[in-house]
């Protein structure tokens, strides 16, 4: 640690964290060639390079751009992820417990659902949605995200660093677990976000600048890490696992020497930073726009060729006679020009080129092809499908039935998304939750069980549709032959197949009971039901009485004969005649 830091009372060598910041961008420059290129057919102005230093503004238009395909595509692919994965007009997650037993606790899944549904309160009070949105358009740009989550007593906060600003670093596993970046702050900013204390002095001339107060911008870095060197147990800002440090970039220091502006730190990894795909050992992920690139960078040049061929249909260039160099040939429309027709030379404009229509038309359906070829790539017929249809009646079943191929193929990007964007957003949500007294009590059956992330979205149901399936298949056919042989239904544990058919369909958790409330509610109903048999059984024979006791005595009454003799006395003397 150097006498600086010690000064300071920061407990991380400032010099060091630059270098390997500086070590990071070196290792990413080969990717910022093909980002800013990505960037320029498919998504503009989301690449910032953070080796420029100027202050000079991105490029607002796209000057260079013929064909938009490839920008409407990556569009809809955003949209697209967006419905399909986290929408906010439907839920997308549900939240249970690792451990079975815990989670048939007779109040687990009220306690759950309640947790979910303040989840989506705080989720659409925050900005994340705008942020997801951006998110997806970088994965399918760039093949690489980040994002940052903070919380404060107001509520989540969500921020999206833009692709060639940020730095990444995994650990032995291949998880990120180190992001670096540069922003562009003003004098103004800086005094505003860390205080006057921290500050250089010639950060505070500048500030005091009304001019240059707005206008003058500096580098700052901000590096959030594993944190090596800490007193376990403790968990103030210098002791939390992950350690954040803001410093100014060392050519904003006014004396070359680093200037660090805050160290503190977090409980939990804050940020996410998704991938499309990686090969190998990547730290940065690879795109669906990769593999369009070529046909968009064809498309351009297509266009282009396409346009100057129909220019020169509508307007092709023409032979004038050298005799009228000089004099004022009109060839706009309507146009009027007096031409001699002696001599050797004649006095008439002919064009010099003239392009067949057919070739117009087969360039154009050359085109439509190659516009498919980025279509299929980008998948913007399989997210236009889940955009256009009506949200109250498209299910999970009919979009397997229509785009089983194309959805398979994003299974791999689906469970990616899920393992490095979407459970970790969902327990770093749950942690900030706890911290600032956003939960509801938790139940003591419950207490200390590890939480579980499962996804209810449209892509994820049609993802688990491979496994109920064949449940649907068999329960179909065992009916069909139980007509004929009913003790066939003997073979299916019918509890153990609505619970799972119920946890593929992503049910909510309370709407299935406890195996043990279930239970016991079969014992109370076949108990009830054997007290209503003994009951009607005791009932049936204390009328078998009463029927026996009327006959008996309808026999003593009713007369035979006109002696008055009765039934039971002809009875009774028949009896003792034998």
């Amino acid at each position: 640690m150097t006498d600086e830091s010690k000064k300071n009372g920061n407990k991380v060598d400032i010099e060091k964290v630059n270098q390997r910041y500086q070590a990071l961008k070196n290792e990413r420059s080969p990717w910022d060639t093909a980002w800013r290129d990505l960037a320029d057919h498919f998504c503009p102005t989301r690449f910032r390079a953070d080796t420029d230093s100027s202050d000079r503004k991105p490029e607002i238009l796209n000057r260079n751009i013929v064909d938009t395909t490839g920008l409407q595509d990556m569009r809809t692919l955003a949209a697209g992820m967006q419905g399909g994965m986290t929408s906010p007009v439907r839920p997308w997650f549900k939240i249970g417990l690792e451990d079975e037993e815990a989670a048939q606790a007779p109040d687990a899944g009220a306690w759950l659902d309640e947790v979910r549904k303040r989840m989506q309160v705080l989720l659409h009070r925050s900005n994340f949605y705008n942020m997801a949105h951006s998110l997806y358009s970088d994965l399918g740009t760039f093949g690489q995200g980040l994002m940052i989550e903070t919380a404060d007593w107001d509520g989540l906060h969500f921020q999206l660093i833009p692709a060639g600003e940020y730095v990444l670093d995994t650990n032995d596993k291949g998880d990120v677990d180190t992001f670096m970046y540069r922003t562009r702050m003003s004098a103004r900013q800086i005094i505003q976000k860390f205080g006057e204390d921290v500050v250089p002095d010639h950060i505070k001339t500048a500030a005091k600048n009304s001019g240059a107060a707005v206008t003058s911008f500096f580098d700052v870095i901000h590096a959030v890490f594993p944190r090596s060197e800490r007193t376990f147990g403790r968990l103030d800002s210098l002791n939390m696992p992950w350690a954040s440090v803001w410093w100014l970039g060392f050519g904003n220091t006014g004396g070359g020497k680093p200037c660090v502006l805050r160290e503190s730190g977090f409980k939990s990894f804050p940020a996410f930073a998704p991938r499309w795909g990686v090969t190998g050992n990547d730290k940065y992920g690879r795109s669906p726009a990769m593999d369009a690139l070529p046909d968009c960078r064809m498309l351009q040049q297509m266009g282009k060729t396409t346009l100057r061929a129909m220019h020169k249909a509508v307007d092709p260039p023409v032979a004038v006679p050298s005799s009228l160099k000089n004099e004022g040939v009109d060839l706009t429309p309507a146009g009027v020009n007096y031409l001699s027709m002696d001599g050797p030379e004649k006095g008439r404009i002919e064009p010099i080129q003239q392009i067949q229509p057919q070739i117009i038309a087969a360039a154009e359906q050359k085109i439509e092809s190659v516009r498919q070829a980025v279509h299929d790539g980008l998948f913007a017929d399989l997210f236009k499908m889940l955009m256009l249809n009506d949200r109250r009646q498209i299910t999970a079943t009919e979009i397997e039935a229509r785009e089983r191929e194309k959805l398979i193929l994003l299974g791999p990007v689906v469970e990616r998304l899920d393992r490095e964007f979407l459970s970790p957003l969902v327990m770093r949500t749950f942690q900030l939750m706890a911290d600032f007294d956003h939960l509801p009590p938790q139940p003591d059956s419950i207490a200390g069980a590890p939480l579980r992330v499962e996804f209810v979205s449209v892509m994820a149901q049609a993802q688990k549709l491979v496994s109920t399936s064949p449940i649907d298949q068999t329960f179909a056919f065992v009916v069909n032959v139980a007509q004929a042989k009913p003790e066939v239904l003997d073979n299916i544990d019918v509890d153990y197949t609505v619970r799972e058919y119920a946890e593929a369909l992503g049910a909510p958790a309370a709407m299935m009971l406890p195996e043990g409330q279930v239970q016991q509610t079969r014992a109370a109903r076949a108990q009830a039901q054997q007290q209503a048999a003994a009951q009607a059984q005791q009932q049936a024979a204390m009328q078998q009485a009463v029927d026996l006791t009327g006959a008996a005595k309808n026999l003593g009454q009713t007369p035979l004969g006109a002696d008055g003799q009765t039934a039971m006395d002809a009875l009774m003397g028949g009896l003792g005649s034998m």
